[in-house]
């Protein structure tokens, strides 16, 4: 009876543990999911800004503009955000399988992935926005 009293509140610790463990696991998937979400509008911004940059270029080329350096730079960033969000996408394991605590990190870094991801997808709408028109 002696060791039950002992292992008891260990047991209960271990469960607590054990759900709190869960519910961290599904609130970091669903903010994920929401930051991937908002990731999404921002990555849809992007290659419409892309679109633009690409035709100013080109009317650039036609009048031999030669001012084009900055515009071309802009472009690439644009297009290297756009890769690194698709690259995420593609990598990403919604049904990762591990243990809680494997799983509990891994999440944690996609987390910290997808928050990178769309830094730099809004780092280079901002740096296009020179080359937009009103």
């Amino acid at each position: 009876m002696m060791k039950i009293k002992y292992l008891f509140p260990i047991i209960v610790l271990l469960v607590f543990t054990a759900c709190q463990q869960q519910d961290n696991e599904q609130a970091i998937k669903k903010t994920i999911d929401d930051l991937h979400n908002e990731a999404m509008v921002i990555n849809e911004k992007a290659i419409k800004t892309t679109f633009k940059l690409d035709s100013l270029l080109i009317q650039k080329r036609e009048q031999k503009d030669a001012d084009t350096i900055e515009l071309q730079k802009s472009i690439h960033q644009l297009n290297i955000a756009d890769e690194k969000m698709m690259d995420w996408m593609h990598n990403f394991q919604l049904d990762f399988k591990g243990s809680k605590t494997e799983a509990l990190k891994y999440f944690k870094d996609q987390l910290d992935s997808v928050k990178q991801v769309q830094m730099q997808l809004e780092k280079a709408i901002e740096q296009a926005k020179p080359f937009m028109k009103p």
